[in-house]
């Protein structure tokens, strides 16, 4: 367990170092994109650090407590197996939210679009607030905040994009 943790802290360091170098390179680049291109740099950054850091931290508490329960002589297979069912189970019941956390996942990655810009995502439609893995905020003209699921968002128009020709003004 005490290797477990240090593994744990060593992984995580790493990737809160490459996350903090990638923040400090975006801040000190000076480019034609300016500082919105920047602030997305950064936004994409933290949050796969973030989801990096979770998947480090249940992958290697998993793997000791299965290596922890197998030394106390507990038939891990068994549990395994049994895991595997509930998993299973659950995954058919979490459909929704697996959805929308893969979707968020490739919005953000994608850069298809980030807070500030004026978006339309179907039935809502203006400019984004907030970004994350599972849900898109977005406030209208009339001053609606809207929470959209990524995973019910199938189209987007985005029109702070730079090749766009209102340049986010409508």
């Amino acid at each position: 367990m005490i290797g477990a943790v240090i593994l744990r802290s060593i992984l995580l360091v790493s990737v809160r170092r490459v996350v903090k170098g990638i923040v400090s390179g975006a801040k000190n680049k000076s480019d034609s994109n300016g500082a919105i291109a920047q602030a997305r740099l950064v936004q994409r950054a933290r949050t796969m650090g973030s989801v990096l850091s979770n998947l480090i931290t249940w992958t290697v508490y998993t793997i000791a407590i299965t290596m922890l329960l197998s030394e106390l002589g507990v038939a891990v297979g068994a549990l395994i197996a049994g895991a595997g069912i509930v998993g299973a189970a659950l995954g058919f019941g979490a459909q929704n939210l697996v959805r929308d956390l893969l979707s968020g996942l490739f919005i953000v990655l994608e850069d298809q679009y980030g807070v500030g810009d004026k978006v339309d995502l179907g039935e809502a439609s203006g400019v984004v607030e907030n970004v994350g893995l599972r849900v898109t905020q977005l406030r209208d003209a009339k001053g609606t905040l809207w929470y959209v699921r990524n995973g019910e968002i199938l189209r987007v128009g985005n029109s702070s994009h730079k090749n766009s020709d209102s340049k986010g003004k409508k």
